[in-house]
């Protein structure tokens, strides 16, 4: 998805009307579509990599050029393959939406490490149930800065009445107020940017983010 909104410019709302109901048992005829659709990127120039478990969604996103590379390494349990390492080394960007939680600072440090000479950015919207702490500290570790932007941004609306209550539950334990947030139905996130220190010092993230969200 985010291959397809950032290199070929498509918005949440076409996603949604070209896979919600899309008949996914003609998988050729799916597959002869999208290709079609992703032939000609908005910015080429810009190369996109995906990282998850689900090895056939990867390769299904390189397929028909939604990403340009893809790896699916469980990279809790394993070390990058020297392919891996190759295919994500230089990195100028890493972002993840909704799987801090799942994913540990020790999946993010092995994304890091090949990339530690281009010193990527890294934008990070974690679920408010979720603690960023200790990919901060391995963050901090390795010359990064972390700063949390103010306000709250939509995930996904809740898929039932009992994952709702699951949520509003957790929150309650850690005493974080689900009250005209949460409540109303939302999974909300919290956007944690991660710079190299020399970065965040000599460029506020207001300057970055613009006036609105300073």
């Amino acid at each position: 998805m985010n291959g397809a909104l950032l290199k070929h410019g498509l918005s949440i709302d076409e996603l949604y009307g070209l896979y919600g109901e899309t008949d996914f048992d003609d998988v050729e005829k799916l597959l002869e579509r999208d290709r079609e659709l992703y032939a000609e990127p908005v910015d080429a120039a810009l190369e996109m990599v995906g990282v998850d478990l689900a090895d056939r969604a990867i390769s299904y996103a390189v397929d028909v050029g939604m990403l340009d590379a893809g790896i699916a390494t469980n990279l809790e349990k394993k070390e990058p393959t020297p392919q891996d390492v190759a295919t994500i080394e230089n990195t100028d960007l890493i972002i993840s939406t909704g799987c801090v939680g799942y994913v540990t600072e020790k999946s993010l440090e092995r994304l890091l490490e090949p990339s530690l000479d281009s010193r990527p950015w890294m934008a990070h919207f974690v679920l408010r149930m979720f603690d960023f702490g200790a990919s901060e500290e391995m963050l901090s570790r390795h010359g990064y800065v972390t700063e949390k932007v103010e306000g709250l941004f939509r995930q996904r609306r809740f898929a039932s009445s009992t994952e709702r209550q699951h949520v509003l539950d957790n929150l309650d334990r850690l005493a974080i107020d689900a009250t005209d947030a949460e409540e109303t139905g939302w999974y909300l996130a919290e956007l944690h940017v991660a710079r190299p220190e020399e970065v965040a010092k000599s460029m506020p993230l207001a300057d970055v983010l613009g006036p609105s969200r300073a």
